[in-house]
């Protein structure tokens, strides 16, 4: 169906329903994509009927690859440093030779985009891909910090989103030779092309490589519908079913 067909079909839908005055913003999702429709009011005309014009139409995927990590191996990630699939789920390990600024340029990240979040990087490891999502879309993601260090050896892990780095855990958080796990999410203000990246490194030194950390469930949830979408969307789907019907009695 065309776009001019769909908006003539929302018209004489809405004509028989009287509907005026309506805002609808309806995500229809199929696999991995999704499809926004918007449609606004526009006036009344001479004989009352109530005109309705689709503001657009877009595509945006919201998918990540392998986020569960089910392969059992890195399929649709990138990865540096010391890190691998356990049970379907990543372990990502602070041990290795890969330094701060190799990360950062590996993961997108601002120059210095690390000593934000830590005093004293040393060497780390950290794994990343890249999605679109809409406006309002969630990253969601388990994750669990395992620290192998002490105090004033600050081992930390993060996750960014493009250029920006994000604390989850670290040695001050956890005590020594602690752990904690979580889950996590993040919203994207904006639609886009996003790198979201997950890392772990040494504070201060490179003595100790079991710091590590691990993560699953990695998704992007498209933003839910309204009340008023999901209202408005039945109310002309079923208009439009009535309309139909009453084509093939005829």
């Amino acid at each position: 169906m065309t776009r001019f067909q769909i908006r003539a079909n929302l018209k004489k839908a809405v004509t028989k329903e009287s509907i005026t005055g309506l805002q609808i913003r309806t995500r229809l999702k199929k696999k991995s994509s999704s499809v926004l429709f918007k449609a606004a009011y526009v006036g009344t005309s001479a004989s009352g009927v109530a005109l309705i014009t689709l503001a657009g139409v877009s595509g945006a995927q919201a998918a990540v690859v392998n986020g569960n990590f089910s392969t059992n191996n890195f399929t649709g990630w990138q990865t540096i440093g010391n890190a691998s699939v356990v049970n379907q789920k990543a372990e990502i390990n602070a041990g290795g030779n890969t330094n701060k600024f190799d990360l950062e340029g590996f993961l997108g990240l601002a120059s210095g985009a690390l000593n934000t979040i830590n005093t004293a990087p040393t060497f780390g490891s950290a794994i990343k891909q890249t999605i679109s999502v809409a406006a309002g879309d969630t990253l969601k993601f388990d994750w669990l910090f395992d620290a192998d260090d002490y105090l004033p050896y600050n081992d930390f892990s993060f996750y960014s989103i493009s250029s920006a780095a994000n604390l989850l855990a670290d040695v001050a958080l956890v005590g020594n030779y602690g752990q904690t796990s979580d889950q996590t999410t993040y919203t994207f203000a904006n639609a886009g092309t996003y790198t979201i990246g997950f890392g772990v490194m040494n504070s201060l030194d490179n003595a100790l490589s079991g710091t590590r950390l691990t993560v699953d469930n990695v998704e992007a949830v498209p933003e839910p519908l309204t009340i008023l979408g999901t209202l408005a969307a039945g109310s002309i789907g079923a208009a439009m079913r009535r309309k139909y019907k009453q084509q093939d009695a005829n």
